[in-house]
């Protein structure tokens, strides 16, 4: 994942940008799982990029770099280091591989930065995939979970839900979830924030669950 920040003014064309020209060749690459780039207001914008292979992704990040350079020279912004890690924990309803277009119909996204300060991090990826990743689908909106595991107790959690209503329900959920059943872990939330999908792309690999 990485983040970007411009004048709010340039947010839009920044994003019509990326929907017309590189959201389809980044998903042309080997091993494209999927894209979203999520809109927080304000000029702020994150972007998210899942492959098959870190290799894959890495190659990714090139391409990712050439475009910016090429196409953005005349929008000033800064690009802050990327987030990375494994997808440890996934599930994906159908809706996910239907195109996120600029100026379209939107999702809501949860962003959400975690350091585990007690036990080990695959144990509560285990606990998370057995107790509660198939609950949270089950709930109404639901359209995509991904927990990632970033190395040095660090955990990437991000929720896609289908409005704001369904992003609270979800993130209530969640919070019952850890105090009561990952209340040894000591989670501290590093990051919380708030968007929405102004851009995806996606193929059926996303819909496969990954497990702890």
């Amino acid at each position: 994942m990485r983040r970007y920040r411009m004048r709010a003014e340039r947010a839009d064309e920044f994003m019509r940008r990326v929907d017309e020209s590189f959201a389809d060749q980044l998903a042309a690459q080997a091993g494209f799982v999927s894209y979203v780039l999520i809109d927080c207001g304000e000029g702020d914008v994150f972007t998210l990029s899942m492959f098959a292979e870190a290799a894959q992704a890495e190659a990714s990040r090139a391409l990712a770099q050439r475009w910016t350079e090429e196409q953005l020279k005349d929008i000033e912004f800064t690009r802050y280091e990327a987030i990375h890690g494994a997808s440890a924990v996934s599930r994906a309803a159908p809706g996910m591989l239907e195109p996120s277009r600029f100026g379209g119909a939107r999702k809501a996204v949860s962003i959400r930065l975690y350091r585990v300060r007690s036990g080990t991090v695959p144990e509560l990826l285990q606990a998370v995939d057995r107790a509660f990743a198939d609950r949270l689908q089950s709930l109404e909106g639901f359209e995509a979970s991904h927990l990632l595991d970033c190395d040095d107790g660090e955990l990437l959690w991000i929720s896609v839900l289908r409005d704001e209503q369904a992003v609270d329900a979800s993130e209530e959920q969640a919070l019952a979830f850890m105090r009561s059943e990952l209340a040894e872990f000591r989670l501290e939330r590093e990051v919380a924030i708030r968007g929405e999908i102004a851009v995806s792309r996606a193929n059926s690999v996303l819909l496969e669950p990954a497990h702890a």
